[in-house]
């Protein structure tokens, strides 16, 4: 591992990232707070109109049908009946302004996530049972818990490796063998799915994919801000393992890599997760 080319990469990186972050979040959370605007796309040229339902399930009364290619407005979304349409499979449906609900799964919001807040009485779906690539990442990140020290810097997709000087609290890790944050997500990620993810905490936020926390599952990485939520101030990053348990890297009395309860009321917890497999 070249140790001034690590550094280099992984400051470039976040100072290039913070800036586009933190405008493409705040824009995202203002849209969330106004609702949203969709557009109905149904197969065909054109398709056939949207049947909207009096509750979220294909079984329920119709109440409604816009035409394909209609600007419908959002005020809220919620979980219901699983529906493949023109963009996949979705149990997300979306609660019009006009009365009823339509599968977003035939809505195009320019978003894969949320985009409007969760409708009053909403019930997070259960989380299902995590594919092989997703039970491999956890295994890997776990295989590190304690045996290991944190190391500013350390770490990548292959392995522990010597940190580098220095932290903010002016540490020098550059003879500490370990892993920091980010790094063992790099490492969990890559053995487990072959899959590659940046090099800093704020670089993996910016490179999502990214989910709204209310949908966090396991396999996901969930990260910490200062109060404010702000991209550009990321500092930590950890695995979500389920059942309310995360794997992280962290300079801490006791083991520095651990399992540990979670919760995403913490102080600091940013609005997004990002599932890098599935």
């Amino acid at each position: 591992m070249n140790l001034l080319s690590t550094t280099r990469r992984r400051l470039a990186t976040a100072a290039a990232t913070a800036a586009l972050v933190g405008v493409s979040v705040a824009g995202a959370l203002a849209a969330q707070a106004a609702g949203a605007t969709g557009v109905v796309n149904t197969k065909g040229t054109p398709g056939p109109a949207l049947t909207v339902r009096q509750q979220p399930t294909a079984a329920s009364a119709a109440i409604g049908s816009p035409a394909d290619g209609a600007r419908v407005t959002i005020t809220c979304q919620t979980y219901g009946q699983s529906v493949t349409g023109t963009y996949g499979t979705s149990t997300v449906w979306d609660r019009l302004k006009s009365g009823g609900y339509v599968s977003d799964a035939y809505v195009r919001t320019g978003s894969d996530g949320l985009v409007a807040p969760l409708c009053a009485g909403t019930t997070t779906p259960e989380q299902g049972t995590p594919s092989a690539k997703v039970k491999a990442v956890i295994a890997a990140a776990k295989s590190m818990t304690g045996k290991y020290p944190y190391s500013w810097g350390g770490g990548n997709a292959y392995g522990p490796t010597k940190g580098i000087c220095c932290s903010p609290s002016g540490i020098d890790d550059r003879n500490t063998v370990g892993f920091d944050c980010s790094g063992l997500m790099e490492y969990a990620f890559y053995q487990g799915a072959k899959v590659r993810v940046s090099s800093t905490s704020r670089s993996q936020y910016a490179d999502g994919p990214r989910v709204p926390i209310s949908r966090l599952r396991a396999g996901d990485m969930v990260f910490w801000s200062d109060s404010t939520r702000s991209a550009s101030r990321i500092h930590h990053v950890a695995l979500y393992i389920g059942d309310g348990t995360i794997v992280e890297a962290d300079r801490v009395s006791g083991p520095d890599i651990r399992v540990r309860a979670f919760s995403t009321s913490e102080t600091g917890v940013m609005p997004y997760a990002v599932r890098p497999v599935s």
